[in-house]
């Protein structure tokens, strides 16, 4: 798509800049291009009333297929008049042609796992149906091109990103299983289990060719991260999405543009400065409006102790780094004279996450001794009434033990105190003091207990993995004023950017024409960006251009 750009400063126009290339980028970028769902008119299988909304709200204005049912001709068998049409969507109406009363109604009494904004419990349920009661029913939406719906707009936008297409998924551990399943993954019209079987069966190059049989979607599972991010680099190429994004680049700021008074591009409020990072070459991008999708996952958080970031070298705050500091440990170990691991000193992990508990079970694989400290006491772990209270277990929650025995074998281990357990050993209610020196090489933390008293670990490797939070320092005071409590930094979980529910433009943006989804505005699963991604392309489509 050719972009506008001044000739005088070098400035590139666009109505959209989308500042994040991971899936909440690419779902949006994937609508944009002028792909719209369409209602399949199927039931949804465990809501008859979401049923009827969806069919009155897509239905045609010359379309009195369902104001006129004879129900002297329904038969007991066909209870649902809404299947009437075969479960067709022609002569629908696009969802994306809704306004804000209809998505409104749509949306009214859906619930969702672990809460979501009603617009992206609305657009999961619809991709997929009763999927949190175990069932595998095909999605209740259909896409449409601007190829095939020439009513369709294609709204011209760039996406901008650090990595490949893809974001953080790139950078992470790729043998790590998922926490939510393969089917939740997947981006629009492109379910990642389809992608899996075209990929494995080397057909996805010869589709044209293949002999009309339908590919058989493998069962609902976790799958490794290296897939994930796979799926999102291809997808991106199947999608011919590629026109769109500009991989490679670091944003610097991003602020209201300042009035120009010939007029030209009054209506473009925004600006957006960054450069390349492999020539360092600056760009500049003035918008109708920006999108923060950013993620969450850009910086480590810190404990703030004394010596934290002075041995790089033994401390690490990255999942993926503990991972290479264990395997080299290991390969001097073996390079030594010492005879039997336990002559090795213990990994001490801080922090009572998920990335923990992958930090605990790397290190057991490799049979190295773990301290883990963290703040939840081991004896209230194992109360009745108590858990809930945890963080670790919140996280738990509604995750069956059959499909996650890794996560709630480390649970376990917490909750036992780990004398069962070899190679491990609690320290509940510890707090990391600092890292004294003692002119030797040796590795020493020290640690205090809840009642005050200090203690000192020989340790091998430090690894406080305490969370991540957004990188926002391309926003003018890093973001803080946009969320719930303006005073403080945006947080996924405790503090997300406070945004329209059904419009995801921020609230408290100092003009209009500034949005955010995913976990920025703490729809923290990838199965709820496409709700985000739906709103920002209906509002962008039912308004005018901000001023």
């Amino acid at each position: 798509m050719q972009a506008s750009c001044d000739d005088e400063d070098g400035v590139v126009y666009k109505d959209v800049v989308v500042i994040g290339n991971g899936p909440s980028g690419i779902c949006l970028s994937y609508m944009l291009a002028g792909n719209w769902p369409y209602y399949t008119g199927e039931p949804h299988p465990g809501d008859e009333m979401l049923t009827a909304r969806l069919h009155f709200s897509t239905r045609s204005e010359n379309d009195d297929r369902y104001e006129k049912i004879d129900r002297e001709t329904e038969d007991e068998s066909s209870n649902n008049p809404w299947k009437t049409n075969g479960g067709s969507d022609e002569g629908r109406k696009g969802l994306a042609d809704s306004t804000r009363c209809k998505l409104e109604c749509l949306s009214s009494g859906l619930e969702g796992r672990q809460g979501g904004r009603p617009l992206a419990l609305l657009m999961d349920h619809l991709q997929h149906p009763c999927v949190d009661t175990g069932f595998d029913v095909p999605s209740l939406l259909t896409w449409k091109s601007v190829e095939q719906r020439s009513e369709h707009k294609v709204i011209d936008h760039v996406v901008l990103g650090k990595g490949q297409a893809g974001g953080s998924w790139q950078s992470m551990d790729p043998n790590v299983l998922t926490i939510s399943l393969n089917r939740w993954m997947s981006m629009p019209d492109l379910d990642i289990r389809e992608w899996e079987a075209l990929i494995e069966s080397e057909q996805f190059r010869r589709t044209n060719a293949s002999d009309g049989e339908p590919y058989a979607c493998k069962t609902a599972s976790r799958v490794s991260v290296g897939t994930v991010a796979a799926y999102y680099r291809d997808y991106v190429r199947l999608k011919r999405l590629e026109q769109y994004f500009r991989c490679g680049t670091i944003v610097t700021s991003v602020r209201p543009s300042e009035n120009r008074s010939n007029g030209r591009h009054d209506c473009h409020g925004w600006t957006v400065d960054g450069f390349e990072m492999q020539t360092g070459r600056p760009f500049r991008y003035r918008c109708k409006r920006v999108v923060l999708a950013t993620g969450t996952t850009d910086l480590t958080n810190r404990l703030g102790v004394p010596g934290e970031d002075s041995h790089p070298d033994w401390v690490t705050h990255d999942l993926n780094e503990l991972e290479s500091k264990l395997d080299r440990l290991l390969d001097r170990q073996h390079g030594s004279n010492v005879e039997g691991r336990q002559s090795v000193d213990p990994v001490l992990v801080i922090g009572a996450g998920l990335s923990a508990a992958d930090a605990i079970i790397a290190a057991r694989f490799r049979g190295i001794p773990v301290l883990h400290a963290f703040r939840d006491p081991s004896g209230e772990l194992g109360k009745p009434g108590a858990e809930k209270k945890r963080a670790f277990y919140e996280r738990l929650q509604g995750l069956p033990s059959s499909m996650y025995p890794e996560y709630h074998k480390v649970y376990e281990m917490m909750a036992e105190g780990g004398t069962n357990y070899p190679l491990y050993k609690t320290l509940p209610s510890y707090s990391l003091i600092g890292f004294p020196e003692d002119g030797t090489d040796r590795r020493v933390v020290t640690l205090s207990d809840s009642a005050g008293h200090v203690h000192a670990f020989r340790v091998s490797v430090v690894a406080i993995l305490i969370g991540y939070k957004p990188d926002l320092s391309y926003l003018e005071a890093a973001g803080i004023g946009l969320g719930k409590y303006p005073d403080k930094p945006i947080d996924c979980k405790s503090n997300p950017i406070e945004v329209d529910d059904f419009t995801y433009e921020a609230t408290k943006a100092p003009r209009s024409g500034l949005y955010a989804l995913g976990p920025l505005v703490g729809d923290n699963f990838v199965r709820y960006v496409l709700g985000g991604a739906f709103g920002i392309l209906v509002h962008i489509l039912n308004s005018s251009s901000p001023t």
